[in-house]
């Protein structure tokens, strides 16, 4: 059975979605709300989770492109349909291993703005020019400015490893985002996404004007597909798939909520489906584990190596909202970054503590998770230990105590242990993964 409906896998921009008749999750009725309420906005989501649709739709919004918006829910709410002039940042898509790379991306990022309105800018310093080209968009126009910062923590993430690179970026950044606290009286709206919140840094230093919505229930469902609109939305895609793979209808239902629901990013609200692996799975007719591995996990493994933290007791872990709000201390603490980086999700708050208990959210990234690490772990095993462990439960099942352990020893003796400087956390975490790879 051929596909009728076109998913816009890998496309980010909201007016080729709807020009080109690709399936579209309306949001546009919590932009409204958004946009209605709040002026400056910072929200972190998990790498693929649709910030970059959410900030291109947000555009079109303040281009008053109202025909793109024909039939959906912002088409009722909205009368006035102003226009503005929108600055967009994308800092993603950039290897940022030296200052100099920070510099060039925020520099063409201002020479296309400034190409688009004819100003040829004097400032000499990057702050200087970006206030130079609020102030004169606003003077000319008339109109205060939009301001969309996508992947803003992309430079900070790349230089974790390297501490004065980390601190010298922070220093940069923090110069030009102190520009918008400056130049309030000149700017209409302010958004800003990353995977993560460098809340300690100070990077966004003087605006304390800048309200997280990260943790609220109002805007939990803001990225990804809830529950209900999963039901909503994907009827005939699960009756397309359930065709062409031999499946029951109620069974891809489960198979796609068992794999790919389970976010939460709130005290309250629906669960949330990953939008990168729902909309590959129903283009590509099977299921995957499509989002982990979209992405490199290096930095987590880095982490890892460099701080030895244990693995083990990750399922259940409790932190308050400003502890998971702020990845400053991440040699101390990497839960609050598994949790941003959407390795772990809210699985339940208690009002009493102000504490969130914290889980993986699905199969795809319980399994991706411990797979990630093993290929570490047990590298030295010639990258046969996912077929060494199924031996390791036939040996449990059949009753071979004397064949599982052999099988233990072998495994640990092939890989690389001997120069890590705790080794016994070593040790510790490479049963924990052994025993979850076995299940």
């Amino acid at each position: 059975m051929a596909k009728t409906i076109k998913y816009p896998v890998g496309i980010q921009t909201f007016s080729e979605i709807i020009t080109e008749d690709y399936l579209y999750v309306d949001k546009t009725a919590l932009i409204y709300e958004l946009v209605k309420d709040k002026k400056y906005v910072f929200l972190s989501r998990p790498r693929r989770f649709g910030k970059s649709l959410l900030m291109s739709t947000l555009e079109a919004y303040f281009k008053g492109k109202r025909e793109l918006f024909k039939g959906l829910a912002i088409s009722e709410l909205e009368t006035d349909w102003d226009t503005y002039p929108v600055f967009r940042f994308d800092l993603s898509g950039e290897n940022y291993n030296h200052l100099d790379r920070v510099r060039i991306r925020l520099n063409r990022c201002l020479k296309n703005i400034e190409q688009d309105y004819s100003i040829c800018s004097t400032g000499e310093s990057i702050a200087d020019r970006f206030m130079e080209l609020i102030r004169e968009i606003y003077r000319r126009y008339n109109k205060r400015v939009v301001i969309l910062i996508d992947e803003y923590d992309k430079p900070l993430l790349d230089c974790l490893h390297d501490e004065e690179l980390h601190e010298d970026i922070k220093a940069e950044l923090r110069g030009f985002y102190s520009v918008m606290k400056a130049s309030d009286e000149y700017i209409k709206f302010v958004m800003i996404t990353g995977v993560t919140k460098f809340g300690k840094v100070s990077i966004f230093s003087g605006m304390n004007n800048l309200k997280d919505i990260s943790l609220l229930p109002k805007y939990n469902a803001l990225c990804g597909i809830s529950e209900s609109e999963f039901r909503r939305d994907f009827v005939k895609s699960v009756e397309e798939f359930s065709e062409e793979n031999g499946l029951g209808v109620d069974e891809t239902w489960g198979e796609f909520k068992s794999l790919y629901d389970g976010y939460h990013f709130a005290s309250r609200g629906e669960y949330i489906y990953n939008p990168f692996s729902v909309l590959n799975a129903f283009d590509s007719e099977e299921t995957g584990f499509y989002w982990f591995l979209s992405g490199s996990s290096s930095y987590l493994i880095n982490l890892v190596k460099r701080h030895m933290f244990l693995l083990s007791n990750l399922e259940g872990e409790q932190r308050t909202p400003e502890q998971l709000s702020d990845i400053s201390d991440i040699s101390r603490d990497f839960v609050p970054l598994l949790y941003q980086s959407g390795y772990l999700t809210i699985k339940d708050y208690d009002t009493a503590t102000r504490c969130y208990t914290l889980g993986f959210p699905n199969r795809e990234v319980y399994r991706g998770f411990w797979d990630c690490l093993a290929n570490y772990f047990f590298r030295g095993y010639g990258g046969s230990y996912t077929f060494s462990l199924t031996k390791f439960v036939s040996d449990v099942n059949e009753g071979r105590p004397e064949a599982f352990m052999e099988r233990l020893r072998s495994l640990f003796a092939d890989t690389e242990s001997e120069h890590e400087p705790n080794k016994e956390i070593h040790f510790q975490n490479m049963m924990a993964i052994a025993c979850k790879m076995m299940g």
